[in-house]
């Protein structure tokens, strides 16, 4: 079984509300999943449960294929990085990374021996007899995350580890992260709020909203197949427009008749396209510009379609748009994707 970890209808309540409702998932050995989601949806809660910090209210948590819902934290080989670095600021860094063990009561020599690996590892050779008050933001981190990998643990958990870090820090951190778990192999579990995270690092993505899954696949699929509005309307930045629309099986129209799309689609359906997949400075459709900002890759322009509706069109760097109160433009019908109403499940297979 190596180091899988396997969720089985695994759900947790505080004071009578459910948190996480009879959740079901694996994880594969070596796989690096990013659990994402709004807060309030049941992120955190879920990695202190496989860590063993938070008892589960039902259900059963397998690591390696053995049943660890009602094991202590130390004996589920789980290692944990937190939001907050919690180093011992009294502390050399060398004694920080190697303070577990010598709890447990590792030999000396050999606690020396991980202690090296482990800095090397994450770059921080040099700094060992410095204090955590002389470390830029993202060493102290990198001492977090040393302080995990040198218990040599058959899961890394990560409970937003960079959202105290500057951007550029955590761009840095993104890449070293992801060096890192190939380096190690560990079986590795990032939560995050942020959708860029989660995209550049995972392997796959755990989508959550209100403790349930929308979607849980490769950052591809999640992006270019939504399952649901959710998951449509919170992957991207802008998010996918989402429309209501009538299909008579050829066309797709707004409520005020405006087509705007060819489909052999009947009845009520949402639909949905990327900012960035609408075409502009050609087609039928038309709407007047009513705010833009110019990003330098590209322009974000809001604009309201003839019946109201207002949507959002990314165009890209080098497209003339000018000062023009209205921008042509066209939805390809390759581009657009079709949710029912009711269930906001995708409609489109």
């Amino acid at each position: 079984m190596g180091n899988t970890i396997e969720l089985d209808q695994v759900s947790k309540a505080f004071d009578g509300k459910t948190v996480i409702d009879s959740l079901s998932a694996a994880f594969e050995d070596g796989e690096f999943v990013a659990i994402l989601g709004p807060s309030g949806c049941g992120k955190s809660t879920m990695l202190n449960m496989i860590a063993g910090l938070e008892r589960v209210s039902a259900g059963r948590i397998l690591i390696g294929g053995a049943q660890v819902q009602d094991s202590p934290p130390k004996d589920r080989g789980c290692a944990m990085v937190f939001q907050n670095y919690a180093l011992y600021p009294h502390m050399a860094v060398r004694d920080n990374i190697g303070y577990a063990l010598k709890v447990a009561g590792v030999p000396k020599l050999e606690r020396e021996r991980r202690i090296v690996e482990a800095a090397r590892i994450v770059e921080l050779g040099d700094y060992l007899d410095r204090r955590p008050s002389a470390l830029s933001g993202g060493q102290r981190q990198r001492v977090a995350i040393a302080r995990a990998i040198v218990r040599e643990p058959k899961v890394l958990l990560f409970d937003e580890p960079l959202s105290n870090l500057d951007a550029k820090l955590r761009h840095g951190m993104r890449m070293e992260l992801s060096q890192l778990h190939r380096r190690i192999g560990a079986t590795s579990i990032f939560v995050t709020h942020d959708q860029i995270e989660a995209m550049t690092l995972a392997d796959r993505v755990m989508l959550l909203n209100a403790g349930r899954i929308e979607q849980f696949a490769t950052p591809h699929d999640l992006y270019h197949r939504p399952a649901t509005t959710f998951v449509a309307g919170f992957i991207g930045a802008p998010p996918m427009n989402l429309m209501a629309v009538e299909g008579d099986g050829a066309t797709l129209c707004l409520p005020d008749g405006t087509v705007l799309a060819h489909h052999a689609h009947r009845g009520p359906v949402t639909l949905g396209i990327r900012p960035e997949k609408i075409a502009t400075g050609r087609g039928a459709l038309t709407a007047k510009l009513l705010y833009r900002e110019d990003l330098g890759s590209h322009s974000s322009l809001l604009v309201r379609l003839p019946g109201g509706q207002t949507i959002q069109i990314a165009s890209p760097f080098g497209t003339e748009i000018g000062a023009l109160d209205e921008i042509r433009f066209d939805f390809p019908a390759d581009q657009i994707h079709l949710f029912d109403q009711k269930t906001g499940h995708r409609a489109d297979t």
